[in-house]
């Protein structure tokens, strides 16, 4: 049975794709390419955070906590769009979906 919660780490992921698996609702290069799609977000979003931080401090500094933070709010909007839909593209070609 699909479980429709958000894995909250890497290992609940894992636990989660494994049993999918396990079930033959995806196979092991679905899973491989998932796991891996999972690691270059993290990446990806550990980048952005290292990439966005000084320039949310300048923004703080210079125009305000509110300012900065709306600012901040359309920024990870975006990121996560983007992640979102990269996750899209790739969910849309497991054998689950395309059949």
């Amino acid at each position: 049975m699909l479980d429709p919660t958000v894995p909250k780490s890497r290992a609940e992921l894992v636990e989660r794709l494994a049993d999918l698996r396990q079930q033959g609702i995806l196979d092991i290069a679905e899973e491989t390419r998932l796991l891996d799609h999972y690691d270059a977000m993290a990446r990806d979003i550990e980048d952005e955070k290292a990439r966005l931080e000084p320039e949310f401090e300048r923004r703080r500094a210079e125009d305000g906590d509110e300012k900065a933070a709306a600012w901040l709010l359309e920024v990870s909007t975006e990121i996560g769009r983007r992640h979102g839909a990269a996750t899209r593209a790739l969910t849309d070609q497991l054998r689950v979906v395309t059949g």
